[in-house]
């Protein structure tokens, strides 16, 4: 990357600080493991309980899209103050966006790969421990279970799959998002520019926590 990114860098980071877009990606990834879990849960839950699990799940919802429009909003804000501030012209900007782009493609090639190589391991220990799992069993028990006469072992079956199922997928969840992490600054350092390039002269920034979540309620379903 060139000297003109990192100054770049280090003024839109004085705005928005690395940790709290870090707190932030984490909230969002919580939220989603989270709605997986309650996913997961829906089959052993009785018909009582299920109205309780949809409704936390829509709580879960409205919270990260709140946090995803937060966080378009102090976007916002900066790509404004970057604009006012001159500190680029056009023809800079595009030439360092076109440098960005070209240092994220090969990350992102990277961890494409590198996760499809986990993603293949991954598949094959779980088709192992199944193949494994379905060994220990006796033939009688797998006849019982597929003609649903042992709907108990049938269920505990099926929860096992899922959970598996489950961590192979938190795990490539995981990975990606230690992967991207090294790559969060050069992204951040894009969309402002690129913001930067198509906004409005006439933009005016939103400031204060009481400002910033009526505007988000004014704009939750329409995003901005």
């Amino acid at each position: 990357m060139s000297l003109k990114y990192y100054e770049i860098k280090n003024l839109l980071r004085s705005q928005i600080g690395l940790f709290g877009s870090i707190k932030n990606k984490a909230m969002k990834y919580t939220l989603l493991c989270g709605l997986l879990f309650l996913f997961f849960q829906i089959p052993n839950t009785d018909d009582s309980g299920k109205p309780i699990i949809l409704l936390v799940a829509m709580l879960i919802g409205a919270l990260y899209r709140f946090i995803i429009l937060f966080e378009r909003i102090n976007i916002k804000n900066v790509t404004i103050a970057f604009k006012k501030g001159k500190f680029l012209d056009t023809e800079q900007t595009k030439l360092l966006i076109s440098d960005i782009d070209l240092s994220l493609d090969r990350t992102n090639k990277f961890a494409n790969w590198s996760c499809g190589i986990l993603a293949s391991i991954s598949i094959f220990a779980a088709a192992t421990l199944i193949y494994f799992f379905k060994d220990t069993l006796q033939a009688e028990e797998i006849s019982k279970m597929l003609i649903n006469e042992e709907a108990e072992l049938q269920n505990s079956l099926f929860t096992i799959l899922g959970k598996l199922m489950l961590l192979v997928l938190l795990f490539l969840l995981t990975y990606y998002f230690v992967v991207q992490l090294f790559t969060y600054d050069r992204r951040f350092v894009n969309t402002v520019l690129k913001s930067s390039i198509h906004i409005r002269g006439e933009e005016n920034m939103v400031n204060g926590f009481w400002n910033k979540f009526w505007y988000i309620i004014n704009h939750f379903v329409s995003g901005f």
